[in-house]
């Protein structure tokens, strides 16, 4: 990950990003000396997630050279002369904290040590003496380079000063710019005390507000462990809130109609399902791709690595997997396509890719489950493997190996009915935690021959309602909760942020027509699931999540969900069908007011194999999906109000561009 000299110039270190500590060379001899762990030495088949050492800086004057461990939360200094780890430094922002603060840079001048701890958006200042923290300096969204020069400190925060609305539809992914930023050191003696309280109060983790929010947890799982004994989560893919629930008139300002895609004709079950359950309308995914919503939902966190290496996927340039994902790294392979393969067959996949190195400190919540003997089942989430790629068997034996993982050749309502027939057969025993992964609202755009945008969407829907019908029908059922929602907002636009998207709650035990305003994001879900299980955090960030509160009723409806019948008939994109097809009799799907117009000539057509998909950047995934759905005329209309939208507010689209929020 980065290299430095040490000790007069005579060594240079590397620290090991992949592996454990840093390895220190002779520099005129060009040898290595050894290697130096920073963290527990891990072998082959280690299940626990890495260091990831990130950042180095020498101190000067000594052999000393400082290694920011990012899945620690700890700065370790290496002698470089005895080869030995000799000191190391907490970097938790409060006593006990678990992991979160993800150091990656580092700098060291006036007899301190800075951090840049990514993942609370600070600079920690450590007197390199005492080994003591004497400030926090809060920086923009996700701090990940370091310089000092005179009393001038700057801070390159990544993400800049995060999203705003993405009103001409650009991705999320491109449109958070970096930011530089200066701070003058000669303030810092009179304003630490400042400036650390308005870090640990922007990150909630002043004391006064971690002491409020315990007791408020405390009571609310309190509540939940004497009413709720099972929790079912549901993720979907890739929504903002405008783009399901633009339509929703309840939700009020909350919801734009001129944003909204699928609306009540494709989602039958989920408006009705905001309507008899609890619909969070200020709510928010907390990573911008795939691959961090996962790891948001499942760890509450993603790791610096993924962090990192996400945009060399979207990029679409070859050079790695989707970070956090086995898959063949070869996916026109015979074989590869098995979506069973992953779990039950790697050597289908070829050359296949372990994600061990992508994985937060404390690794996932079924993990977490497994370590306190808590129940639990997966149908179709990744599982945490070792470093040589195995599944240890007692995690194993709580995934579903018969439910198909990703693969848009696969309706949801035949994931559906796999859950179906798993759960009568363990009906009498239902585990405390239930993980489903319906993914077909992501849809394949207008790839030949697979469903439609609508049909994916409208099955989609048809397949959650499914498997909560089948759910209603248990005696287990009065004390269930269900929470669904999509692992990221890229797919749309919102009015409010490039980061919205939705959750609904749903069970005996939820008041019908609530609508909740409180901002709240995936690891508020991840959060109440833990207090369900009464399983601890495993990250600073669900460790700061509310527990839901203030959506139950006094008495439960244990009345059965019924499935609201599918409004869309089911069709597929034109174009040529392979013999193995299953949509390959499905009628075509008419594109409104483009009857004249091939459907190769639509405006950012392309083509994508099924494992290429998660691929495909968010504006490109809503150009398909608005042209698949409502045509060309209505995707020009959509273009044209939102350019006088940003008129309205008086504002340039550099500024939307860039995600001022403004008003």
């Amino acid at each position: 990950f980065a290299v430095t000299l040490a000790d007069g110039g005579a060594r240079l270190v590397v620290s090991d990003w992949g592996g454990n500590g840093v390895t220190v060379v002779d520099r005129a001899g060009w040898r290595v000396l050894g290697e130096v762990p920073t963290g527990p030495v891990l072998g082959p088949r280690s299940e626990a997630a890495g260091a990831h050492p990130t950042a180095l800086a020498a101190q000067p004057g000594t052999p000393l050279v400082w290694v920011a461990d990012a899945n620690l939360d700890r700065i370790v200094a290496v002698d470089t002369q005895t080869l030995k780890a000799v000191r190391a430094l907490d970097d938790a922002p409060y006593p006990g904290a678990p992991p979160g603060s993800y150091p990656d840079a580092l700098a060291i001048a006036q007899g301190r040590l800075f951090v840049a701890n990514a993942g609370n958006d600070d600079v920690a200042v450590y007197d390199l003496a005492s080994g003591r923290r004497a400030a926090l300096i809060p920086t923009g969204w996700y701090p990940t380079a370091l310089a000092v020069h005179g009393d001038a400190l700057y801070v390159v925060s990544a993400k800049g000063l995060g999203s705003g609305p993405n009103l001409r539809h650009q991705w999320v992914g491109d449109f958070m710019h970096g930011l530089l930023q200066k701070v003058d050191l000669r303030d810092l003696p009179a304003q630490a005390g400042a400036w650390t309280a308005q870090t640990l109060h922007d990150d909630g983790f002043a004391r006064a507000q971690r002491a409020r929010r315990t007791a408020a947890n405390a009571r609310a799982a309190g509540w939940l462990r004497a009413h709720i004994r099972h929790v079912v989560f549901i993720l979907r893919e890739n929504k903002t809130f405008d783009e399901n629930f633009g339509d929703y008139a309840a939700a009020g300002h909350w919801a734009d109609p001129g944003l909204d895609l699928y609306g009540p004709k494709q989602l039958p079950n989920l408006y009705a399902m905001a309507a008899h359950g609890a619909l969070f309308v200020n709510f928010y995914a907390d990573g911008e791709v795939t691959s961090q919503g996962h790891q948001w939902t499942t760890a509450g966190s993603d790791s610096d690595f993924l962090q990192r290496t996400w945009p060399l996927y979207y990029s679409d340039r070859g050079y790695i997997a989707n970070s956090g994902w086995t898959q063949s790294l070869k996916p026109d392979a015979p074989g590869a396509r098995n979506p069973y393969a992953i779990y039950t067959n790697l050597s289908a996949l070829g050359h296949w890719s372990n994600p061990w190195i992508t994985y937060p400190g404390r690794l996932f919540l079924f993990n977490d489950l497994l370590a306190h003997q808590v129940s639990f089942e997966d149908f179709g989430e990744f599982a945490a493997r070792n470093k040589i790629g195995d599944i240890s068997p007692a995690l194993r034996a709580h995934l579903a190996m018969n439910y198909p993982a990703w693969d848009r050749m696969i309706l949801d309502t035949q994931r559906a009915r796999v859950f179906d027939d798993w759960v009568h057969a363990h009906a009498k025993a239902l585990p405390r935690v239930i993980y489903i992964w319906l993914p077909d609202d992501h849809t394949a755009g207008r790839a030949a021959c697979t469903a439609s945008p609508d049909s994916y969407v409208a099955d989609n829907d048809q397949a959650t309602a499914e498997v909560i019908h089948t759910l209603s029908m248990l005696p287990g059922w009065k004390h269930t909760l269900v929470l669904i929602t999509e692992d990221d907002a890229q797919s749309g636009a919102d009015h409010i942020d490039a980061h919205r998207t939705f959750a609904v709650a749903l069970g005996p035990w939820v008041k019908p027509g609530a609508q909740v305003a409180e901002h709240l994001s995936q690891v508020d879900l991840l959060r109440t699931i833990e207090a369900v299980a009464d399983i601890p955090p495993m990250s600073q960030w669900d460790a700061g999540a509310h527990v839901l509160d203030g959506i139950w009723r006094t008495a439960p409806d244990t009345a059965p969900v019924p499935v609201l019948p599918m409004q869309v008939a089911m069709r597929r994109n034109a174009g040529t069908c392979p013999a193995d097809s299953p949509f390959r009799h499905w009628p075509i799907e008419h594109v409104p007011g483009a009857d004249h117009i091939a459907w190769n000539d639509l405006p950012g057509a392309r083509s994508y194999t099924p494992t290429a998909l998660l691929k495909i950047s968010g504006p490109e995934q809503m150009r398909q999906e608005w042209l698949a759905s409502k045509g060309p005329a209505a995707y020009a209309a959509l273009l044209t109000r939102l350019r006088a939208m940003a008129a309205q507010q008086k504002r340039p689209l550099q500024s939307l561009i860039a995600g001022d929020a403004g008003d």
